[in-house]
């Protein structure tokens, strides 16, 4: 499966969607945070200079909210159906089409478009993702796929056997409380293949495209984050919804 192919199902999905038609010549504002995301962090974790820093990507269509978190923000005011065919890159999806395509999806009460806002609401979704994980999967041969301070902490308290890989350079090769984050290269990537059993991936691969890795290895996945809530749907994906806290 290619970035195109991916998009495509998804769009198709969606336009088969009683009630979106209706939507497409709505009008959707999408507005890129100026600053980057603050990362969840556990207390005794120092701050870190990230050099990949990821943007809250914020859609509004008729007064439904949809977020998506990228590394390359950009806003955006047309119609939805405009927003929605912005055509993807190598890169991925645009962060602007998965905003507002979560925003239709909120609209049309399929999916929620955001997180709860909060440090507060943020951890009790991170707790409730690592007990979900034991719970469905138990403690073996996970690959948490990006970084998430608060969650790898979380994972490591709880006895789990994983590998986390990352993008980031300031986060590659680091020890962080006594695992070190793996560069989500390919040699990697084709390791944790032979190794992991069951994958954890962020919402935001689908934004930088690196989801196709995932979708095409064969392996049982857990997506989570908000990003990909609505193509999660669409696509039949499991994804950790605020709605399972």
């Amino acid at each position: 499966m290619t970035i195109k192919e991916l998009y495509d199902q998804i769009l198709s999905g969606f336009y088969g969607l009683e009630g979106a038609e209706a939507l497409l010549t709505e009008t959707v504002t999408v507005t890129a945070s100026e600053d980057p995301e603050e990362t969840l962090r556990p207390e005794n974790e120092p701050v870190s200079t990230v050099s990949r820093p990821e943007y809250c990507v914020a859609a509004e269509l008729c007064g439904v909210k949809g977020e998506a978190y990228t590394e390359e923000p950009s806003s955006f005011n047309g119609t939805l159906k405009e927003a929605l065919e912005i055509q993807p890159t190598e890169k991925g999806i645009s962060a602007v089409t998965i905003a507002a395509l979560n925003a239709a999806m909120s609209y049309l009460g399929l999916t929620p478009g955001t997180i709860p806002e909060g440090e507060e609401a943020r951890i009790s979704y991170a707790d409730a993702l690592c007990r979900y994980v034991t719970e469905h999967h138990g403690k073996n041969n996970i690959i948490l796929v990006g970084y998430d301070g608060y969650l790898v902490k979380r994972f490591v308290d709880e006895g789990l056997e994983f590998w986390t890989m990352d993008k980031d350079p300031a986060n590659i090769t680091q020890n962080r409380f006594h695992h070190v984050v793996v560069n989500n290269a390919k040699r990697n990537r084709e390791s944790s293949f032979v190794w992991g059993k069951y994958f954890v991936v962020t919402g935001s691969s689908l934004c930088n495209g690196t989801i196709l890795h995932y979708l095409n290895s064969g392996k049982e996945l857990l997506f989570y984050g908000i990003s990909c809530a609505g193509a999660a749907k669409l696509l039949d994906l499991p994804w950790f919804s605020p709605e399972n806290i």
